[in-house]
């Protein structure tokens, strides 16, 4: 009887360990993802959630954390220079977004005229976003500088005064949205370019036939079926300008008066400078919730002007 025993369990262990040709590709995908999937964990959504936890703590980055509630969070609303912040970034959003947007429009209105050259003239307004910009505001720095910046030698050549574009609390925001909008702006019109060679010629010869001149046709044609496209710069534009740090660090250190101090540079200050890591971590994630929320109302409101067709 020994035997018989034996003789059935082997078949039944051989069929129970057999692969089939599905689940042979099943574990070669799962094999595959899986560096991905721990990477994920380690990199991404574990320092995540820990970051979310640590911003219920008083913690110096050194020590044991210590459970503090929703002190940080109710800190951060009595806190006049995050207030000061957020109002800052605000303004460097409103400023930056439509500047960034029209000028990136009208470089690809530009670049999509075949000429000579047109090509190069692409590379030449991309490659400050491909700058480092810590680079870019130091040549900046030098531009705007009050004795011998390039912008104040052409203001002397028209009997303006010189102005103290950084160290003013008049021109000092305003000066680093140009920088920026010099940076991004040619990264925006590729993106805007590529939509536009999409356009039909058919549609403008149409409209051409029916009477419309050029503005009419850019407001009918051009502008509905680029919509995507400028959705998708206003979008992106909205999220950098919200996390906006190194031209401010590099060139105003925040100042002067704390007019251009950023969320993120306070949440720099705070948890680098003053080792404050639970305070930092609930701006991170004030900061996280503002994104989200003005990226939401923009998603919502798409409908009214984005063109779906």
């Amino acid at each position: 009887m020994a035997p018989l025993a034996m003789s059935d369990g082997q078949p039944r262990s051989r069929s129970f360990f057999r692969m089939n040709q599905s689940r042979r590709e099943a574990l070669a995908a799962y094999a595959f993802l899986a560096p991905n999937f721990l990477a994920f964990l380690v990199l991404v959504l574990g320092p995540t959630v820990f970051s979310f936890v640590v911003g219920f703590t008083t913690w110096n980055g050194l020590g044991m954390p210590k459970w503090s509630g929703l002190q940080n969070y109710v800190r951060l609303v009595k806190d006049p220079l995050f207030v000061k912040a957020v109002r800052n970034t605000a303004i460097y959003a409103i400023e930056f977004v439509p500047l960034a947007v029209i000028c990136a429009l009208g470089l690809a209105l530009l670049f999509n005229y075949k000429t000579i050259g047109i090509s190069f003239a692409r590379l030449l307004f991309f490659l400050p976003f491909v700058t480092d910009m810590i680079s870019i505001s130091f040549v900046w720095m030098f531009i705007f500088h009050l004795r011998f910046g390039i912008l104040n030698y052409f203001l002397s050549l028209v009997d303006l005064p010189p102005q103290a574009w950084l160290g003013d609390t008049k021109w000092a925001m305003f000066s680093i949205v140009i920088l920026s909008v010099w940076r991004w702006m040619g990264y925006y019109a590729l993106i805007i370019l590529a939509s536009l060679q999409g356009v039909p010629q058919e549609l403008y010869e149409a409209a051409k036939i029916d009477g419309a001149g050029r503005w009419k046709s850019f407001i009918k044609i051009t502008v509905p079926l680029i919509s995507p496209a400028l959705f998708f710069v206003v979008t992106t534009g909205i999220i950098s300008s919200f996390q906006v740090f190194e031209q401010m660090y590099i060139m105003t250190s925040g100042g002067p008066q704390d007019s251009t101090i950023s969320i993120a540079m306070f949440l720099y200050q705070q948890g680098f400078l003053f080792l404050r890591m639970g305070y930092a971590s609930a701006v991170a994630w004030v900061l996280f919730f503002i994104i989200f929320i003005v990226t939401m109302i923009n998603w919502n409101v798409r409908g009214r002007w984005v063109y779906e067709g």
